[in-house]
């Protein structure tokens, strides 16, 4: 008994040691975590405020503990992108594909640095699974219709991609996977049961899919019951071992199948990506092919800067209100017709969005808004003018900070209105912002140009903030 006695309070002491030795591993675990997060949002603070190589110093601090940390993989690959180091980039882009191949972020990466390289085709391939993936994304569109364009101005040779040799040729298929295919295709076992058989075939390397074998159709109801139609013309021998490999492969490409690549396959595949890059490099130095960087951002503030006394901005911002014309108006119908005569300066050079109808939409959109003043209906006509004197109204966009978290300016009922293109704010460089942002920023500006204040209602075009989209920010 007293045997028996000693051995449960061994085993309850045991049992005590290992749940506190287990409770001690989830604390660790949770202050790793802890940890990783406080580096993370150290380092995106620096990447914010441009400061890439310090941001890239604390993301190789947290993959050391986290290999495979998705964001930081992408944030050091982006910073790595706006230092113009766009093979660096890639490598970062492409080992997050590795472990998640729909990442849209990681696609519109290397969509973005193999068009840096000029490799378009190889750029409008990834920009297009990107788009695949999320339809209605201003950014991969604006980048997707940009690489498309450059494609039809400027035709090149594309690089030509290492081959996989770790690839096996196809052997004999034993006679059970045949009843396999025979059974599914009768409906005698489950679609999961049939792909669950399969993955376990090709990860044995029973089946190896030639990567040469492709087989196109997008539309997913006929080809699974092509296939399944096909699978049992292939059990009984009635077709080739061909055919049935093309079906597989559509299977796989389209994830009814997954297979996990051993870690020599992946390794290889990383070196012959590696391989890839550098032709493209060698490539890009031997030929003359043109280079139209896929994000315009750069280059307009590149050319911003240079153009920036000629357009004399400060000196006009300072006018005071006073020193424009007052708008003109008479009374039809009991209704004041308030006329604004607008003076417009010309867009930045080599802006690649054209806000030429942004501004005509911001007119229209107070041009049919019914007004007060006086205790009377009021209705505003814009007029376009050529001179700067005349106007009442002066706008121009600009693509400066015109100040912290301040997206437009306008003076109260007449003089000048600033529309900014673009900020910092997305990933410390420069970033144009999209049509729609720019569209509504105007119109928020037009309203404080005929007199009208801020609201409270964050419904109405005169809330005072916003938070704008970006045109060509892979952190959009």
């Amino acid at each position: 008994m007293k045997k028996i006695l000693k051995i449960l309070i061994f085993c309850t002491i045991l049992i005590a040691f290992v749940s506190h030795n287990e409770d001690n591993l989830g604390f660790a675990q949770e202050q790793t975590r802890e940890q990783l997060k406080i580096l993370f949002d150290e380092a995106t603070e620096l990447f914010q405020n441009g400061n890439y190589n310090q941001a890239n110093e604390i993301y190789d601090q947290i993959l050391e503990t986290s290999p495979n940390n998705i964001s930081t993989l992408n944030m050091k690959g982006i910073a790595y992108s706006n230092m113009e180091m766009h093979s660096k980039s890639l490598k970062q882009f492409y080992k997050v594909l590795e472990n998640d191949p729909d990442n849209t972020r990681a696609l519109l990466g290397m969509g973005v640095g193999f068009g840096n390289l000029g490799e378009y085709s190889e750029s409008l391939a990834y920009l297009e699974k990107a788009d695949k993936i999320k339809p209605n994304n201003t950014v991969i569109q604006n980048y997707k219709e940009i690489i498309e364009n450059t494609l039809k101005k400027y035709p090149y040779t594309p690089t030509e991609k290492p081959t996989n040799t770790m690839k096996q040729t196809i052997g004999k298929i034993p006679d059970w996977v045949k009843d396999i295919a025979n059974w599914w295709s009768m409906g005698n076992i489950s679609d999961k049961k049939f792909t669950e058989s399969m993955e376990y075939m090709i990860k044995n390397k029973i089946i190896i899919i030639p990567e040469n074998k492709k087989f196109e159709n997008t539309n997913e109801l006929k080809m699974i019951s092509f296939i399944r139609n096909n699978f049992s013309q292939w059990s009984q021998n009635d077709i080739p071992n061909d055919e049935f490999y093309k079906n597989m492969n559509w299977l796989i490409e389209n994830k009814f199948i997954n297979i996990e690549k051993t870690i020599e396959e992946i390794e290889y595949e990383s070196y012959l990506f590696d391989r890839y890059v550098q032709k493209i490099l060698k490539n890009k130095g031997s030929e003359i092919r043109y280079i139209e960087y896929p994000n315009p951002s750069q280059d307009v503030i590149k050319k911003f800067l240079r153009d920036v006394e000629k357009w004399n901005f400060e000196e006009e911002v300072g006018r005071s209100s006073n020193s424009f014309p007052s708008p003109t108006y008479e009374i039809i119908n009991e209704t004041y017709m308030i006329k604004y005569k607008i003076y417009i300066n010309e867009q930045p050079q080599g802006l690649p969005l054209d806000h030429t109808s942004t501004l005509q939409n911001s007119f229209e959109f107070w041009e049919k808004v019914e007004l007060k003043t006086n205790n009377q209906d009021a209705r505003i006509i814009f007029e376009i003018t050529n001179t700067k004197a005349d106007a009442n109204v002066w706008v121009t966009w600009v693509v400066r900070n015109i100040g912290e978290g301040v997206l437009g300016h306008a003076h109260l009922g007449k003089g000048v209105v600033e529309v900014a293109l673009g900020d910092y704010n997305c990933d410390g460089s420069f970033q144009l912002y999209d049509v729609k942002s720019v569209e509504k920023i105007m119109t928020h500006e037009l309203g404080h140009s005929i007199g009208l204040p801020h609201t409270n209602d964050k419904e109405n075009i005169m809330y005072p903030s916003m938070a704008p989209s970006y045109a060509y920010c892979i952190l959009s």
